[in-house]
């Protein structure tokens, strides 16, 4: 089911093709995400908060999150709060 869910996301994305976000999109979202300790958890942790500082996987991540929808949908929100994760521990794992 986690697959079917990427998938689809990956297809939204494409048919809804949408420009990259930009610097002032993801620091808004970075601070909007400290309202959620599952955010601020991950943060605290030096080599996670320089990713999300420094790193553009991260950053894209972190930009392309609608806030809005994370507010109101607790499956969005936990959809989105994994693919974070993951990309970190990818971008960890490159070095």
């Amino acid at each position: 089911m986690e697959l079917f869910l990427e998938i689809l996301g990956l297809a939204g994305d494409l048919i809804f093709w949408r420009d990259p976000p930009d610097g002032q999109r993801i620091e808004a979202n970075i601070a909007a995400l400290m309202a959620y300790s599952w955010f601020v958890e991950l943060i605290e942790k030096p080599q996670y908060n320089k990713l999300v500082q420094e790193n553009s996987s991260v950053r894209y991540v972190i930009g392309k999150m609608n806030i809005k929808k994370l507010k109101k949908s607790p499956m969005y929100e936990e959809r989105k709060e994994r693919k974070l994760k993951k990309v970190i521990q990818k971008q960890l794992a490159l070095g």
